[in-house]
Parts: structure tokens; sequence; C-alpha cells
């Protein structure tokens, strides 16, 4: 299925100019609206016992509105130059996010044991940024390659469950050209 969808800046990204603790939220009036368009492609089997789903996707994004923090100087009134740490948002001419992702849900594996889990891939780029092209090739913020969650619940008798996680993801950035040293 192939459907295209848009996200506005909120009126905080925007015109709204607020601190919190030490970091300056630095509003934009100038952001443009992100245009979406995501296609994915489902196969599924399911079960009495639950359910297995293998997942392709694929979205290219226009204008996305990125979240970014830095460091910024700011000039004060006796001319002394002060670093201060801002979020913003900006619009990234075009990313791409495509992938992989295999799910499964399953109750009584074994008796009294269910397993829920995912493993993810997701290939996602800034593929062109005319503001920044330092970030064109590089791995979008806060999406890393591989994500993984297994989830197991054993069930010792009928009113009481137990239920132990995991969650894993690889690498990921906080900045447009990967350049933070803690992912």
């Amino acid at each position: 299925m192939d459907i295209q969808a848009w996200r506005f800046p909120t009126v905080g990204e925007l015109y709204g100019a607020t601190t919190v603790g030490s970091v300056v939220a630095n509003p934009n009036p100038g952001l443009r609206p992100e245009r979406a368009r995501s296609a994915e492609l489902a196969i599924e089997r399911k079960s009495d016992r639950g359910q297995l789903r293998l997942s392709l996707f694929n979205e290219v994004v226009d204008d996305a509105l990125i979240s970014q923090t830095g460091t910024i100087s700011a000039v004060q009134l006796n001319q002394a130059v002060l670093n201060v740490t801002a979020s913003f948002v900006q619009n990234v001419d075009s990313t791409r996010a495509r992938g992989a992702e295999l799910a499964l849900d399953y109750g009584d594996v074994l008796p009294g044991i269910d397993l829920a889990g995912s493993v993810t891939y997701a290939d996602a780029i800034t593929s062109a940024n005319s503001g920044f092209p330092g970030s064109v090739g590089k791995l979008l913020p806060s999406v890393p390659h591989w994500k993984a969650i297994a989830v197991v619940t054993w069930r010792p008798v009928d009113r009481v469950s137990l239920t132990g996680a995991f969650r894993m993801a690889s690498r990921n950035y906080a900045t447009l050209d990967n350049s933070d040293p803690v992912g």
C-alpha cells in the first residue's frame, strides 16, 4: 500500500521561544510542512496460538522536520560571548528510510510460556540537504540500523505471570552529520 501524508510544524516549533533548564528552544517561523510518501508490504501467518509477520517498508520524506540540539554563541550587552545550548527544528530537503521487520507473538510455545518480539533493520539516511550538505548519506537522528525486542512471559499458575524483556539497538546518533561521540 502506498500512502502520502503531511505533518505541519507545531505552534511551538514555529513561534515558541522557551528555556528549559540551560537549553533554549529556538523557534523557526519559516518552517515548511513535511510530506511523506510511504509504502509497506506485509506477509502474515496466523494460527490459533499467535502470528508471525514480515514487513518491508520504504518512506521518502520531503522537507522533513528534524529536531537538533547544538551550541550557539550569544553576545550579551557587555559584549561577552556566551555559548548557549539550543534546540531547534529544521527542514531537511529529503530523507529516505527503507528496511524490514520480522515480528512474532505466540502463546503457549511451551506450557505456560508466551513469546513475543521483533527484529527491525532500517537504512534511514538524509538523501538531500542543501542547508547542511555534510549530512547527506548519514543516518537519520535516533534511527539505528538494528533494533530488537524479545519478551518471554511465564504463567506458573492462572493468576500469576512473570515477564522478562530484552531490548537492543545498534548505534544511533543525535546529529544530522553523525558527529556526536555518544549514541
